[in-house]
């Protein structure tokens, strides 16, 4: 009889379906010993959903009780459909810093973040998230449409969202522009208004909230360089039965037409 093996020993294929199976029952090993994700039975036990937004990010937050913003309206409707009362606590220092690990929140605090959360890879890398339908991205704002010539004078209101910062410096330096970061969104509209900049750069999401006067017009940038994303709820790392039970909540608000009236309410179809 022949013998499968060669010079006493068996062929590379069979070592290496044997060691990619060693590592997979490895794995199922070590996964045994996770702890069990609890927080959707968490959150039915206690019967709330705990949500945290900023002061105001309009149109996804306002200080408006009668119409209190899409990510309010929409988080509410989420609550109702997997049974729990929404709880909005209202964080000061949400939005202080465009990383939201610097934003101080506890689980005690918030279950859901929003408000101000874009999908985005930075953002994923600490956060579950869920998109909604609101887009942000970067935009341009100024008196005309055109690109200013190199040296003019470019302000920047970056904003909290989680987009990426470093791109839009790269690109705004190989144009020649000169960088003028706006610390507030008063300090932007006034440097657009009074002329000391030709151009201003924030994220399409806070424009809302911005007192721009009637000749400021806003206009996207090259979609090549600067893609849109979706903005988001933010879950804790790890919250996989919630989520998933928010998504199917936002997927049963979408058939049933809900989804699309917040939309309408708040003006954010694209």
């Amino acid at each position: 009889m022949t013998s499968v093996f060669r010079s006493g020993h068996p062929p590379n294929r069979w070592l290496r379906s044997a060691g990619n199976l060693a590592i997979v029952v490895a794995l199922l090993f070590a996964v045994s010993f996770l702890p069990p994700d609890t927080s959707l039975a968490d959150r039915q036990k206690t019967g709330v959903l705990k949500l945290c937004v900023p002061p105001a990010y309009p149109p996804l937050v306002t200080a408006d009780p009668a119409k209190p913003g899409f990510d309010i309206e929409l988080a509410d409707a989420v609550a109702r459909q997997i049974g729990l009362r929404l709880q909005v606590n209202t964080l000061s220092s949400i939005g202080k810093d465009f990383n939201p690990r610097n934003w101080a929140l506890t689980r005690g605090q918030c279950d859901v973040i929003a408000g101000g959360v874009a999908d985005t890879s930075q953002t994923r890398s600490f956060l579950e998230t869920i998109p909604t339908p609101v887009e942000t991205g970067w935009v341009g704002v100024g008196k005309s449409a055109e690109l200013p010539a190199p040296g003019e004078r470019v302000a920047v209101l970056a904003g909290t969202s989680g987009l990426d910062r470093l791109q839009l410096s790269g690109w705004l330096r190989r144009n020649g522009w000169r960088i003028v970061p706006a610390r507030s969104a008063p300090q932007f509209v006034e440097a657009l208004a009074s002329g000391a900049t030709s151009l201003g750069v924030t994220e399409r999401s806070a424009i809302a909230g911005l007192a721009l006067p009637a000749d400021i017009s806003v206009f996207p940038l090259p979609a090549a360089e600067f893609p849109q994303s979706r903005m988001a709820f933010g879950l804790w790392k790890g919250d996989l039965t919630l989520k998933r039970a928010m998504v199917g909540a936002i997927e049963a608000l979408t058939r049933a037409g809900e989804l699309a009236a917040i939309e309408d309410r708040y003006g954010t179809k694209g």
